[in-house]
């Protein structure tokens, strides 16, 4: 049980890589904090870990905002009393060419993938300089930039 007992974060924990984190730390002790904004896939996701004897709990809170990102931090610490791993995996991917693509998308993809991270280490940071230490982990994909990804101009 390499996590024992440790609270972890999982930004867009309601599916794909998310979901796949927040099983694989719940497998290892790990008491789950899944966020999300869609509650359907969070409450599929916390169904996993409690079906693995795992504690969890989930925060809807959109990430791309400094003050739900502040809430969410307030939530989860109210509720654990701390945080030892934060994983920044929220993330938006419009399929649109930069010619085709309308503003609310490449601005909403600028505001989960890049300020969502930025707001959520902020926080998780001073939360953890607080409670001496943590670790702050922040995906992205490797093959964003690669021209073999058609019509993901916001996302790479």
């Amino acid at each position: 049980m390499l996590f024992a007992n440790q609270v972890v974060l999982i930004t867009g924990a309601g599916r794909g890589i998310g979901r796949a984190l927040a099983g694989t730390f719940a497998e290892q002790g790990a008491i789950i904090a899944a966020n999300d904004i869609i509650p359907l896939g969070l409450d599929e996701s916390l169904a996993e870990i409690q079906a693995l004897g795992c504690q969890g709990r989930d925060y809807i809170f959109d990430v791309a905002k400094r003050m739900p990102v502040q809430a969410l931090f307030d939530q989860l610490l109210e509720d654990w009393g701390r945080v030892d791993i934060v994983i920044n995996n929220a993330a938006v991917e419009p399929v649109a060419g930069i010619l085709d693509m309308d503003e609310w998308d490449f601005l909403r993809t600028l505001d989960v993938n890049l300020a969502g991270a930025f707001f959520s280490m902020q926080h998780a940071g001073r939360a953890m300089r607080a409670l001496g230490g943590g670790v702050i982990v922040n995906i992205a994909a490797a093959d964003a930039y690669l021209a073999a990804r058609p019509n993901r101009a916001a996302y790479a």
